[in-house]
């Protein structure tokens, strides 16, 4: 089980964000050379998500491609952002200044052909400007219309690249247009280009209160689960916390399954750093993810299959205690 796994991590994780509650207290940003050496330093990552064109961009990518040599580390995937820059406040994608529409359209695109130099097969983007706020205020038919016909041009721009759609429920708009996993592949399908896909982030998937096992079969059902984004939450907020921390039971059927499905790609650990190290907590992450890994592994996907079956969660949870707590047994058999 679990052996076309493969571990990286956003470089951004490396970034301490202003607080918003103290506006004076500046934030930890480092180079992008520098997030590359942080991420080859830390234990089991082979590569970094790096993100167009605020990390990567047509004026660094030499430089960027000897960094990655030279540390020993691939760019897994590259993140294309439509969503932190002014004109984008109201929509990117849905905009309704046409020249806004291929501006982001256009950003997307040029973060593809950064992937494609630096050796990766996916661009994954994230709608985040995409959305609306009260009722009344945009027209759904337009704006699903105008996503569909960007996604087309998008996808077309390069066949053989992998687009994967973060869809998120809401933030930083009250409505994402694409908010939950349903509707990112409903979009994919009108988009009707075999490259567009999800890019599934299990907070994402937990603070909309849909079941990540259940959310990631689906998607591999349509051939269209391209990458994978790890963390955890309160499933009140996108938290962005340590893998395990929260969870633990759900991440551990959702992993059954991700290996279930045959999933070939990308773990990228995404935790939000806080008070704690970048590189610890990426670490926690990883460590806590093989133990998962282990726990599955030594139980069998024979024994799991049986107690799916079953219908009966104790038996589930028999399994895994033997494992976790080999000493507390039953007093009767």
């Amino acid at each position: 089980m679990f052996e076309n796994f493969r571990f990286c991590a956003l470089s951004s994780t490396w970034n301490q964000g202003k607080d918003r509650f103290m506006p004076d207290s500046g934030a930890l940003s480092h180079s992008v050379y520098e997030l590359i050496q942080l991420a080859a330093g830390t234990e089991g990552l082979t590569g970094i998500e790096l993100i167009y064109p605020s990390h990567v961009n047509v004026e660094n990518l030499a430089e960027v491609q000897q960094a990655l040599q030279q540390a020993g580390i691939v760019a897994a995937t590259v993140a294309a952002t439509i969503s932190n820059k002014q004109q984008y406040r109201a929509g990117s994608l849905i905009a309704d200044d046409l020249a806004v529409r291929q501006q982001a359209i256009d950003t997307v695109k040029n973060g593809m052909d950064i992937a494609v130099a630096l050796g990766a097969s996916e661009t994954n983007v994230w709608l985040g400007r995409d959305g609306f706020d009260y009722p009344f205020q945009i027209d759904y038919d337009q704006a699903w219309k105008r996503l569909v016909e960007a996604f087309q041009e998008i996808g077309a721009h390069r066949p053989d690249m992998k687009v994967g759609i973060g869809y998120k429920i809401r933030e930083p708009r009250t409505w994402l247009m694409v908010n939950t996993a349903a509707k990112t592949l409903l979009l994919a399908d009108e988009a009707g280009l075999p490259n567009i896909g999800v890019l599934f982030d299990n907070g994402h998937t937990i603070w909309g209160y849909e079941n990540m096992a259940e959310t990631l079969s689906m998607a591999a059902r349509r051939g269209r689960l391209y990458h994978v984004h790890f963390n955890d939450n309160t499933r009140y907020f996108d938290d962005d916390m340590a893998v395990g921390s929260v969870h633990f039971i759900e991440l551990l059927e959702m992993l059954y399954w991700l290996d279930r499905v045959g999933y070939q790609g990308w773990i990228s650990f995404d935790p939000h750093v806080n008070t704690e190290d970048g590189t610890r907590i990426v670490e926690e992450c990883m460590l806590y993810t093989r133990g998962m890994m282990c726990v599955l592994e030594q139980i069998g996907r024979v024994e799991i299959e049986k107690a799916i079956a079953s219908r009966h969660v104790t038996e589930i949870m028999r399994l895994v205690r033997e494992q976790i707590f080999p000493g507390n047994k039953r007093s009767t058999p």
